[in-house]
Parts: C-alpha cells; structure tokens; sequence
C-alpha cells in the first residue's frame, strides 16, 4: 500500500470517528456535562437493597382491571342523557309537568355528585306528539350524539315509533307509554315504562263501573292513537270476562275539536257510565262538550283525568262525576293516608312551584322524578352506560321506593306497576298534591 493511500485511510478513520463522537452526544440531549448513564448489567443482582430504589422509576405495566388514564379522564366527562317528551301540542301540558319532575330529580342527583361519578347533561327533544319527530329524536342521539340512555317518551305512539329502532341500536329507554303493543319484552328488550298497561288501566277502570258503580249499560269513548286503541281493546275484554257488552263503542282522531256526534250516539244507546282512553285537551273537550249537552253520566277514565290541565281546563263545577285510576301512593282516604315519601316529594314540588299549599298535582312530576332515580339505579347497578346492561340491571329490581309508587321489573315485565298498584280517585278532589279516592275504597 503506498503512503498515499495510508493517509487517506487514517483521515477516514478519523473523520468516522468524529461524527460517530458528535451524534452520540446529540444523543446525550445536547448537554456536555451530561453523564453517561450506567449500563444495565446482564445478570440479576444479588443485593437486594441495592435494587429497591430503582423500582419507582419502573413504568407500572397495564392491567385490564386497572383503570387507564383514558378511562379516568372519561369518567370526569358529563353523562350525557337523551329526554324525548310531549311538551307541546294539545299533550303538552302532560309532558311539561314530567319534565319537571325528572329535572328536579337531576338537580338533586348532581348535588350529590352524579351518576357512578358523572355529573349528568340533559339533551332535551321534544316530540310534540308526533310519532315521526320522536324517531328522528331518537336516531339523533344514537347517530349523531352517541347517547344510549333515553328518558321518555311521553305518550305511546310515539314509544311504538323509536322502539324498533332503539332496539336495533341497543339504546336504553324508560318513559310513560302504556299501550299493551309495547308490552314485549323479547321484542323491545331495552324499553321500560313507569306507567301501568293499558290492560291494567282498563281493569280498574272496567272494575269500577261494574262493582261499584253497578253501572248495567256501558259505553265507551277513545281516540284513535295507540294508546286509545290499547284502552278499547282493554275494556272490551275486561267487561266481557265480567260478563258485559258495551252498549256503543265510539272513537275519534286525537286533537278533534268536537266529539258532540260521539257522545250524542252514547246517550241513545241508553250508556250509564262512559269508559275513556282519551288524554289531555281531549278529555277537556269531552267533559265540556257532556256539560253543554246537560248530560250527567259517570266518566271514566286515566290517571291523566287528575291532572290540573284536565281540572282547570274543563273547570271544577263540570267534573263531579269525573273518575280516574291512580297510583294507590297518591291518593288518600280516611283509611289509607299518603305515604310519607309521597308527603316528602309533594313538599319538594310546592317548594319548587312556589306553592302554599300545593296546587299542583303529583302525577306527573313523582313519575318521572321517580324515574330519575330508577335511572340512577340501574346504571350504578350495572356499573355502565350500555343500554343492554342497564336493561339487564333493571330487570333485578324489586319493590324500589319511589314518591309515585312501587316499583317492580322483571325480565317478562318492563311496567313498574301493575293492577295492585292501582285505585280509582274524585279527579277534581286534590288535596296538597294528592288525591281522594273515589267512593267504594
């Protein structure tokens, strides 16, 4: 080799060395004080007090039952839950007043820090009756919002329109529908309801005409909704099974002004007392267009016929033979008082109304503060959000002490309530929230 090419060779070796030195100090952080650090040795030590100090220093390994900083994070961000109700329309002042309720319920769960530690967020929609806004609703907030727990809705028809839908999304729902076609648990797997069926209603209702009214001619009066449908059917079967035959069966679209041709057809059938499945103004409309005909004839009906809508809307003076069910909860007479929880929640609510004493009525309001509550339960129970597991959790209550009722879900049977639950009350006789039972009890 000449010496030529010897000194090109050490200049390169040289050179290489140089850049090797460079980057290994970029490697150091750019910090020529810093030290190297020490080489891990490729055998265990033996001295075991030596090692302790360095075990802080070790990255925790993950564990599939260790919370993840992702998860803690997420367990700080508000529980978001979907409200769907009827807060206008000619319903309207049905689901206004189960709005209020179930915000009151929020209200108190927040003070208390939430839900399994997540303070809750309300997305409210509201249907105004509608079965086609309900669906939208409903697809809004699995679609769009990720939500998977749904209070609401307000009225059946609407609950028939997001439940298959629902369903398919695996998204919890509990509102106040009560037509007997949403009664199947195997089918809407994750619907539930705080309302009796229309199969009970109508039981108690029918019970009432014929046992205690001694009524021999019965006629009956529905609108033509999911709900009116549920209640004719209802009655049908339970007056026949006490060996009765309505003497006229008459319905109408939801939301008619006039129901004078109806009722004119009931009175020439020679009707004693009228069966009802209608709700809300409808029921206003029925009781006056009765009074404007001078037709005194008992009037049956839902827990709906109680509320102060129904009441002030068709005015006092014209109820006096109006009669509702009712939780037996709600209601009072000399030999059964109101329960202290329903004292305690009417109490609550004329704080709230700015009532003294208390004008309003419970009905609505208990239901879906109650319902906030079972809400509540059946998330802590199952320690989740997903609507399959909530459902699941929710079919193991038992006798859950509300202000409204007591309530009972089971795996065949997503009502809370059933015909036990249930009396018949003067809907005009209010007294500080709740009210009196109708003669008989």
């Amino acid at each position: 080799m000449s010496d030529k090419s010897r000194k090109r060779r050490i200049l390169g070796l040289v050179f290489s060395a140089t850049i090797i030195i460079s980057l290994l100090a970029a490697c150091a952080g750019g910090n020529p004080s810093a030290q190297p650090s020490p080489q891990p040795s490729s055998q265990p030590s033996t001295n075991t007090k030596a090692s302790e100090p360095s075990k802080p220093a070790e990255s925790p390994k993950p564990s599939a039952s260790s919370p993840q900083p992702s998860a803690s994070a997420a367990s700080k961000e508000p529980l978001k839950i979907g409200v769907i109700l009827t807060t206008s329309g000619p319903m309207g002042g049905i689901g206004s007043k189960q709005a209020l309720g179930f915000n009151m319920a929020v209200e108190e769960i927040n003070a208390a820090g939430g839900i399994i530690g997540r303070k809750i967020e309300l997305v409210e929609r509201d249907d105004g009756g509608d079965p086609t806004k309900a669906r939208t609703a409903a697809q809004e907030f699995s679609e769009k919002l990720g939500i998977t727990l749904i209070v609401g809705p307000t009225l059946s028809s609407p609950a028939l329109a997001m439940m298959p839908y629902l369903t398919e999304q695996k998204v919890f729902m509990i509102g106040s529908h009560g037509a007997d076609a949403a009664n199947d648990p195997k089918k809407y797997p994750y619907a539930f309801t705080g309302t009796p069926w229309a199969t009970y209603q109508s039981a108690i209702v029918a019970k009432y005409a014929v046992e205690i009214l001694k009524a021999k001619k019965i006629g009956i009066l529905a609108d033509n909704s999911a709900y009116g449908n549920s209640a004719v059917a209802g009655y049908q079967e339970h007056l026949k099974t006490r060996g009765v035959s309505p003497v006229a069966v008459e319905q109408f679209s939801q939301g008619a002004q006039d129901m004078t041709a109806q009722l004119t057809n009931l009175r020439k059938a020679g009707t004693e007392a009228i069966l009802a499945g209608t709700l809300g103004a409808d029921s206003v409309r029925v009781i006056k267009n009765l009074a404007s005909m001078g037709w005194e004839v008992p009037y049956l009906g839902s827990s709906d016929m109680a509320t102060t809508v129904v009441v002030e809307g068709a005015g006092v003076e014209n109820m006096k033979q109006v009669y509702g069910y009712n939780q037996e909860r709600i209601s009072f007479s000399d030999k059964r008082p109101t329960p202290a929880k329903t004292k305690e929640f009417a109490g609550k609510l004329a704080k709230k109304l700015n009532q003294s004493p208390l004008k309003e009525s419970v009905l609505q309001p208990s239901l879906y503060y109650d319902l906030g509550y079972i809400l509540k339960w059946a998330v802590e129970k199952s320690q989740s959000t997903e609507g399959s597991k909530v459902a699941a959790a929710l079919e193991t209550m038992k006798e859950y002490d509300g202000a409204h009722g007591v309530f009972t879900f089971t795996k065949d049977n997503h009502s809370g309530l059933d015909l036990d639950d249930l009396v018949m009350v003067k809907a005009a006789n209010q007294k500080e929230g709740v009210f009196e039972m109708a003669p008989g009890y």
